[in-house]
């Protein structure tokens, strides 16, 4: 069975291509503008792209962008019965698909290639609608907040992708994590902000917007609340370490 998994960077824009192998590309960091026999999408930590065989295609991608691309032949998809999958093109990607993308860039290229036989079938079948429809609707939830912390995520709207009333997913969260939804994901979207600046020289307020805050004075109160340093402060101080 040809199957080849690896962490991958693109140049910005990639011209129409076509090749004769299956290929999921499943974003680590970033997204990437991508058509696919003329369809074109976007995809993101929240959707993949499932390219068959032949399928002409091309990309532009975020300069910092990085990918879990896996190469495979086309038997593998018809093995794993996914083939209706792949002619949908774009794929939401599940708590568990995410956390086996976690998986695969922690273990380093090295030990990626010694796990590709086991860890590649394991992410196309993570991605079967029979596999998501069994996870948890908190677990999924929790994985598009993960996957887009910047989108616009008020209580309404969590409550509907949960399919659950606003009340019930107060009293879950409390369950879960002992905070409201909205105290959830201000920690989250801080951790997001503090990635940004660890990683990147983007100015404070374009890290704010993505990471969902309305401006930076909105981020730079909140680090102040729950970890008691600024946007500023946070970044000097992870270059000095550095």
């Amino acid at each position: 069975m040809f199957l080849s998994l690896e962490v991958r960077s693109y140049e910005r824009d990639t011209p129409h291509h076509h090749h004769d192998h299956a290929q999921l590309v499943l974003p680590i960091r970033g997204r990437m503008d991508i058509d696919v026999n003329g369809r074109g999408g976007c995809i993101d930590q929240s959707l993949a792209a499932l390219v068959e065989p032949g399928s002409e295609h091309s990309q532009h991608c975020d300069i910092d962008s990085r990918f879990l691309v896996l190469d495979c032949a086309p038997s593998t998809l018809e093995t794993l019965h996914i083939e209706r999958l792949a002619r949908s093109i774009y794929v939401p990607i599940p708590p568990a698909t995410r956390r086996l993308i976690e998986f695969a860039e922690l273990i380093g290229h090295a030990q990626l290639s010694i796990a590709t036989c086991q860890l590649g079938p394991l992410l196309l079948s993570s991605l079967s609608p029979d596999a998501a429809c069994c996870t948890d609707p908190i677990e999924r939830l929790i994985g598009r907040l993960r996957s887009n912390p910047g989108a616009h995520w008020n209580n309404e709207a969590m409550a509907r992708f949960a399919n659950m009333s606003v009340s019930q997913l107060h009293q879950r969260f409390r369950q879960v994590f002992n905070m409201s939804p909205q105290a959830w994901l201000a920690e989250l979207r801080v951790q997001e902000a503090q990635r940004w600046l660890r990683g990147t020289a983007l100015p404070v307020a374009e890290i704010a917007l993505r990471a969902g805050f309305s401006d930076q004075a909105s981020l730079t109160r909140t680090m102040q609340r729950l970890k008691a340093t600024t946007p500023a402060a946070y970044r000097r101080a992870q270059q000095q370490s550095g």
